[in-house]
């Protein structure tokens, strides 16, 4: 289990990571563009959710909870979603349409946006492997906790022998009680 934590909170550094080159890849291109397009601006929102993720990635780590391992499954499913649609946004930027509805790719390419697209595909892996390895802690955790359940649950078997001890104690101390009043009035006598 704390080597799938350690895993987990090394999943969730990964996040943040990205989520900043992403936030930084979408502030410098769209502080250069004349105008902002979808492709400009999709890694800033996109980079955004990704250190979201990893946030509630370190807290899953560090909590332990089942509301925390649900909430950090459920992100890195928005995180994928995010990255699938930031990768869509992005191609928009690597080819130029024309009037008459064709499109062609342009001549010079963008190094932001082809590093913004290895960013959000990246992001995309992580989350899938991310989800895997949130669900595993989550059937861990619950397997832990239906063990202590079990052993806080007393058998039948458990409980005859705990009654049969209990009924040899009362009988010793009855027979002990007698004993003691047989002496007492012995001495009487």
């Amino acid at each position: 289990m704390y080597s799938v934590l350690i895993i987990l909170a090394v999943l969730a550094v990964f996040h943040i990571l990205l989520g900043i080159i992403s936030f930084g890849v979408g502030a410098i291109s769209s502080s250069r563009a004349v105008m902002w397009l979808a492709h400009t601006i999709s890694p800033v929102w996109s980079g955004a959710c990704f250190i979201i993720c990893g946030v509630l990635g370190l807290a899953c780590a560090k909590r332990k909870t089942a509301y925390m391992i649900l909430c950090f499954t459920a992100f890195s499913f928005v995180s994928l979603i995010t990255g699938v649609v930031s990768i869509q946004l992005l191609r928009l930027g690597l080819v130029n349409h024309t009037s008459d509805g064709h499109t062609y790719a342009k001549e010079e390419q963008d190094v932001l946006i082809i590093v913004a697209l290895v960013t959000a595909g990246l992001e995309c892996l992580n989350s899938l492997i991310s989800s895997f390895v949130s669900c595993l802690v989550a059937k861990k955790l619950k397997q832990k906790k239906m063990l202590g359940r079990r052993e806080r649950y007393v058998t039948r078997e458990q409980l005859l022998v705990q009654r049969q001890a209990q009924i040899k104690q009362q009988v010793a101390e009855e027979e002990r009680k007698r004993e003691e009043e047989r002496r007492r009035l012995g001495v009487k006598i």
